[in-house]
């Protein structure tokens, strides 16, 4: 097929996917707690790779109890803990918001990455990280210098930023854990952990969330919509496309993810974007460039850019 073949239209399908994932997870959380959907849209998603990669999971089970403490980290950081907050914030703040401050997961990988792995720090990467920190506190402060001077912040804003640290220590996380598992199988196994995980958490929070869910067609067919395709088809299409093209190709395309998020959450939610929206995607952007210029090329060997989903 052409579309297998081709890694431009599989990158562009993945990310036209994730950009979905935050207007979605926005007009999902209405009718539907943020633990629960999580919960809910993992445990389909482990359902339907189970039949293609629990054989391959299984023969490796040792390895993984040798390393429970790596396997639990990356379940609770990037499936449980970024989506799970993810859909907490744009309970408060617009999904478009949401995926532009997800833009600054490249700097806050590099960050932690000199912090938890010792990857020296080049001092020429300072302002690059500058310059994108500003455009998320721009956007965190909705334009405005007297409510970041007073520290005003929207509480769905904060949350996003913690979901995206979230993300960044999982992708420093697979960096250690590179070459160790295949990652089809490290999929499998995360989403069930990170299942377990959330199953008990969904159950506290219907206790205490007043009235029953009602489960209308459109709230199921958006929870299979992102248990199918947020959570397999948009990592499936990101893989096989680096398999073509190469990691360096494909990470510039990331960057997608806001412009289809602004995009649907324009059609559909009837979210504008704002002049502060676009100032501080061009800083975070422009920051990530910068920063990217002063990496020095590591030979033949590229390290594979994280998606965000």
């Amino acid at each position: 097929m052409k579309l297998v073949n081709s890694p431009y239209l599989l990158l562009v399908l993945a990310t036209c996917i994730w950009g979905s994932n935050f207007v979605a997870g926005k007009a999902l959380v209405d009718s539907i707690p943020p633990v629960t959907l999580a919960a809910t849209r993992w445990g389909i998603a482990f359902l339907c790779l189970l039949p293609f990669f629990g054989k391959d999971a299984w023969r490796q089970r040792q390895d993984y109890f040798r390393q429970w403490k790596m396997v639990l980290f990356l379940s609770v950081t990037g499936v449980a803990g970024f989506n799970t907050l993810t859909y907490m914030a744009v309970q408060f703040t617009g999904s478009i918001n949401a995926a532009l401050m997800n833009s600054a997961t490249p700097i806050l990988v590099l960050m932690l990455a000199s912090l938890m792995m010792k990857e020296r720090l080049a001092w020429a990467a300072i302002p690059g990280i500058a310059v994108s920190m500003a455009g998320v506190l721009w956007i965190v402060g909705r334009g405005s210098l007297k409510a970041l001077l007073a520290l005003s912040f929207n509480k769905g804003d904060l949350l996003m930023l913690l979901a995206v640290f979230c993300w960044a220590l999982y992708s420093v996380g697979m960096k250690k854990a590179a070459g160790r598992f295949r990652p089809s199988a490290l999929l499998l196994v995360q989403t069930a952990v990170a299942t377990g995980l959330l199953l008990p958490l969904s159950a506290l929070e219907l206790l205490s969330v007043p009235g029953e869910i009602v489960w209308r067609p459109g709230l199921m067919i958006g929870i299979v919509y992102l248990g199918l395709f947020a959570s397999i088809v948009a990592f499936l299409s990101w893989n096989r496309a680096i398999e073509l093209a190469g990691p360096q190709r494909c990470a510039g395309y990331l960057n997608l993810i806001p412009l289809f998020s602004a995009v649907f959450a324009t059609i559909f939610t009837g979210e504008s974007i704002r002049f502060y929206h676009v100032l501080g995607a061009l800083l975070i952007i422009a920051g990530v460039y910068m920063t990217n210029r002063t990496r020095k090329p590591v030979g033949l060997k590229e390290e594979r850019p994280q998606p965000t989903g």
